[in-house]
């Protein structure tokens, strides 16, 4: 992260030397750039991605119990041990999001949809795009909504799940990957 940071540092002023040599006029003016923003955007999805991928989250998610002989199909059953361990983890996505989303330097959507900025990491530069941002983050926000539905539906349930209960679990369990790596894709290519 310093990286970036440090990367757009060097390209603000790198672009303010060429536009100082190029001779602009004193009335125009550079558009301002919030890097507040930006940083406040890439620490939410690289700590909310993190934390929807969280291996300890997945195996409580996993971790019903069945009655012996029983095959490993639906409908689940969680015993009380493991929904606390569910509630734990839902208080904890629910603080981070909270703590990142209502942050004064978390942009609004307005604001990222004019995002075109230069991002360099390594030897590899590409074109962030706004929009592309505002897709991963309605994707996170999409997933992390689900995450939260699916907890509430196991807790609400002590923990025995009908069929379709079960299989939208399992469902979750199959978009987490394609959506943290989708969402990380936006800033970490």
């Amino acid at each position: 992260m310093k990286k970036l940071l440090i990367t757009m540092l060097i390209l603000l002023l790198a672009a303010g030397a060429v536009f100082a040599a190029s001779g602009c006029e004193p009335g125009e003016e550079e558009e301002e750039f919030d890097e507040a923003a930006l940083v406040a955007v890439d620490n939410y999805i690289r700590e909310m991605t993190g934390a929807l991928a969280d291996s300890t989250l997945r195996a409580d998610l996993q971790g019903w119990s069945r009655e012996y002989y029983e095959d490993d199909d639906p409908p689940f059953y969680y015993d009380e041990e493991r929904r606390q361990w569910l509630k734990e983890h839902q208080a904890e996505l629910q603080e981070l999001r909270q703590s990142h989303l209502e942050g004064s330097d978390f942009p609004g959507p307005e604001e990222i949809a004019d995002w075109e900025i230069v991002v360099i990491r390594g030897e590899r530069e590409w074109m962030l795009y706004g929009e592309e941002v505002i897709g991963a983050l309605d994707s996170l926000d999409a997933l992390y909504e689900e995450m939260m539905a699916v907890i509430d539906a196991i807790i609400g349930s002590a923990g025995e799940l009908d069929v379709p209960q079960s299989e939208r679990v399992l469902e979750l369990l199959e978009k987490i990957d394609p959506v943290v790596e989708e969402a990380r894709a936006a800033l970490y290519r």
